[in-house]
């Protein structure tokens, strides 16, 4: 996905705005555990579009707000 980074960002922000959790944002979204750990918080791999998407509805966020500057 394209802007991953930029996503990762504010997703990243908006979990320690809401005081959420990585455990609580697989639980919420149904993304395993280790597959969020590897997209967003270490990054050894990129972002995928479901993940992004699944997160931003998690969060009440909307995509386009995740990946814009």
């Amino acid at each position: 996905m394209g802007n991953s980074e930029l996503a990762v960002s504010n997703i990243t922000r908006l979990m320690e705005q809401q005081e959420r959790s990585f455990a609580w944002l697989s639980r919420t979204t149904g993304i395993p555990y280790k597959r969020l750990l590897a997209e967003v918080k270490n990054q050894t791999t990129p972002m995928k579009l479901d993940t992004a998407l699944a997160a931003a509805a998690a969060l009440g966020a909307e995509l386009p707000a995740l990946v814009a500057a």
